[in-house]
């Protein structure tokens, strides 16, 4: 199975913070591992325009947030609001919607900081959410289908999970050809940033259109799952010989490694 260490590096959200700068991840992404580091920079990060604080731990869209300045008027890029200044906050877990003032929600946010690997994620709000992420979920390197998940209809609604509404289709890789190439390019990319260790046996990565300064199509990823993956719903698409197989591949390699080894020791 995958090693603890690739689940941990590829698995934690902070994944996107080493891969900023990268064509998968915009360069104003941020993490912030104390309290401090957050309350100083997030007032400033968020007069770029509506941010979303991804926490490492929890799912289905549990503590991850949409937050948005009310009075769009009052900010000045690049200086830091007031701790009073009143914000809206849409937690991806069910698109509800919260009013705040920002120092009282940077409060709130503390506790997804402290504890064993504590920490938030904070990148900017992508308004393409609303035709729906993609996700490729893949068996080592090949990609078996593809999910176009498309958030339930309503304004603040940008969750793409099951539990908010949300709808899925499932494709083939072969539907999304330019996505699958990209992904597949970027490859070495990933490995390299995440510590260089193989990748995982069964994950998925998730996707969110964007535009680039031509107004051409780009695709920017949201996620990396590798510690939770659902696939037994969709066995048509003969994932599980994929696993067999892939499983088989590392066997064999793991074996030869280990007999070489042993060899080079006698």
């Amino acid at each position: 199975m995958t090693n603890p260490d690739v689940m941990t590096k590829y698995g934690a959200k902070d994944a996107l913070v080493k891969l900023a700068g990268t064509s998968l991840v915009p360069q104003d992404t941020y993490g912030y591992y104390d309290i401090e580091t957050f309350k100083k920079t997030f007032p400033t990060t968020l007069t770029l325009g509506e941010r979303v604080l991804k926490q490492n731990r929890g799912s289905t869209g549990s503590g991850i947030w949409r937050v948005s300045v009310v009075d769009s008027t009052k900010v000045v890029k690049g200086q830091a609001l007031p701790l009073d200044t009143k914000i809206k906050c849409t937690e991806a877990v069910d698109n509800h919607v919260e009013f705040h003032q920002l120092g009282e929600f940077m409060t709130f946010c503390e506790q997804y900081i402290i504890g064993v690997n504590g920490q938030l994620v904070d990148m900017g709000f992508l308004p393409r959410i609303k035709e729906g992420e993609i996700r490729i979920l893949l068996v080592g390197k090949t990609p078996i289908f593809v999910v176009h998940k498309k958030p339930a209809e309503g304004a603040d609604s940008f969750s793409a999970t099951l539990f908010s509404g949300a709808k899925y289709t499932y494709d083939l890789p072969a539907k999304w050809p330019g996505l699958i190439k990209m992904f597949h390019d970027s490859l070495p990319i990933i490995s390299e940033k995440l510590g260089g260790l193989e990748i995982p046996l069964i994950w998925c990565s998730d996707f969110i259109l964007d535009w680039d300064q031509d107004k051409k199509d780009v695709y920017i990823l949201g996620e990396i799952n590798c510690s939770c993956v659902g696939f037994t719903s969709q066995l048509e698409y003969g994932i599980q010989e994929k696993i067999a197989e892939e499983v088989n591949t590392r066997t064999k390699k793991w074996s030869f490694c280990s007999s070489k080894s042993l060899n080079q020791l006698s």
